[in-house]
Protein backbone atom coordinates (compact mmCIF):
# COMPACT_ATOMS: atom_id res chain seq x y z
CA UNK A 1 0.00 0.00 0.00
CA UNK A 2 1.39 3.74 -0.40
CA UNK A 3 1.58 5.78 1.96
CA UNK A 4 -1.01 8.50 2.88
CA UNK A 5 -0.93 11.95 0.39
CA UNK A 6 -0.18 14.11 3.38
CA UNK A 7 -2.02 17.78 2.60
CA UNK A 8 0.75 20.72 2.59
CA UNK A 9 -1.03 23.12 3.73
CA UNK A 10 -3.06 21.62 6.66
CA UNK A 11 -0.76 23.20 9.20
CA UNK A 12 -1.97 26.66 7.52
CA UNK A 13 -5.42 25.56 7.83
CA UNK A 14 -5.71 24.47 11.47
CA UNK A 15 -3.73 27.35 12.43
CA UNK A 16 -6.69 29.48 10.58
CA UNK A 17 -9.49 27.04 12.26
CA UNK A 18 -8.28 27.99 15.18
CA UNK A 19 -8.52 31.84 14.81
CA UNK A 20 -12.08 31.03 13.09
CA UNK A 21 -12.81 29.52 16.19
CA UNK A 22 -11.24 32.15 18.80
CA UNK A 23 -12.67 35.01 16.22
CA UNK A 24 -16.47 33.62 16.58
CA UNK A 25 -15.87 32.80 20.78
CA UNK A 26 -15.50 36.41 21.07
CA UNK A 27 -17.98 37.39 18.92
CA UNK A 28 -20.76 35.31 20.67
CA UNK A 29 -19.64 36.79 23.68
CA UNK A 30 -20.29 40.25 22.46
CA UNK A 31 -23.60 39.59 21.10
CA UNK A 32 -24.48 38.36 24.35
CA UNK A 33 -23.45 41.76 26.32
CA UNK A 34 -25.16 43.26 23.46
CA UNK A 35 -28.51 41.45 24.37
CA UNK A 36 -28.17 41.68 27.64
CA UNK A 37 -27.73 45.23 27.03
CA UNK A 38 -30.27 45.64 24.99
CA UNK A 39 -32.70 44.39 27.41
CA UNK A 40 -31.45 46.22 29.93
CA UNK A 41 -32.74 49.25 27.57
CA UNK A 42 -36.43 47.55 26.70
CA UNK A 43 -36.73 47.37 30.80
CA UNK A 44 -36.09 51.08 31.42
CA UNK A 45 -38.16 51.77 28.05
CA UNK A 46 -41.09 50.03 29.09
CA UNK A 47 -41.64 52.37 32.07
CA UNK A 48 -41.31 55.23 29.76
CA UNK A 49 -44.00 53.45 27.80
CA UNK A 50 -46.23 53.10 30.96
CA UNK A 51 -45.92 56.91 32.03
CA UNK A 52 -46.44 58.15 28.02
CA UNK A 53 -49.69 55.42 27.87
CA UNK A 54 -50.69 56.98 31.23
CA UNK A 55 -50.25 60.65 30.27
CA UNK A 56 -52.45 59.84 27.32
CA UNK A 57 -55.21 58.43 29.30
CA UNK A 58 -54.91 61.48 31.44
CA UNK A 59 -54.96 63.95 28.59
CA UNK A 60 -58.22 62.46 26.48
CA UNK A 61 -59.51 62.58 30.06
CA UNK A 62 -59.14 66.04 30.17
CA UNK A 63 -60.32 67.09 26.68
CA UNK A 64 -63.29 64.97 27.46
CA UNK A 65 -64.09 67.01 30.89
CA UNK A 66 -63.09 70.58 28.97
CA UNK A 67 -65.65 69.35 25.83
CA UNK A 68 -68.21 68.49 28.44
CA UNK A 69 -68.08 71.59 30.16
CA UNK A 70 -68.09 74.17 27.33
CA UNK A 71 -70.13 72.76 24.81
CA UNK A 72 -68.90 75.59 21.90
CA UNK A 73 -65.24 74.38 22.38
CA UNK A 74 -64.13 72.81 19.78
CA UNK A 75 -60.95 69.96 20.04
CA UNK A 76 -58.77 70.98 17.28
CA UNK A 77 -57.75 74.23 19.20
Amino acid sequence: MAPPIENPYEERQTLLLERIIKNVDLLDEALQELNRSVAEINNQNQETTIVAEMWNGYHRNVEFNLKNMDPNRDSTE
